[in-house]
């Protein structure tokens, strides 16, 4: 599962680098909600000319694990921005790199195991915790 997080992130970085809500990776490393939810902020950074810049660099820990579902933490650092795609200049608020606090839940469909749910708190994490 935690090759399957790291797919997420990497699905949702080169989707965001395009705002482009249908990239196939995103379907292939999410289900609803968090699919819905990643769509739907992509298309709307899209309307608003918006791309993302930058990385995440994960340090995932598996915390639960059953037979159909896992619960991955992470302090990911990110250096994410959202930039006008016209001009690269920066969307304010600019945020600065930082750790963000992360919280996923994985279920297991079609033999794979995909993100059904998470949750970031920017800024809020111990680097290594």
């Amino acid at each position: 599962m935690l090759a399957a997080y790291r797919a997420e992130w990497r699905a949702f970085e080169q989707a965001l680098a395009g705002a482009n809500p249908e990239d196939p990776e995103l379907a292939a490393t999410m289900v609803p909600p968090q699919l819905t939810g990643v769509r739907a902020n992509l298309t709307v950074d899209r309307r608003k000319g918006m791309v993302g810049r930058g990385s995440f660099t994960l340090h995932p820990k598996l915390v639960s694990l059953s037979a159909t579902t896992a619960t991955v933490v992470d302090c990911a650092y990110s250096t994410s921005v959202l930039v006008y795609a016209k001009t690269g200049k920066p969307v304010p608020p600019i945020t600065p790199p930082e750790n963000d606090g992360v919280s996923s839940e994985l279920v297991q469909t079609g033999g794979a195991w995909k993100v059904y749910k998470q949750t970031v708190t920017e800024g809020k994490c111990t680097p290594g915790s």
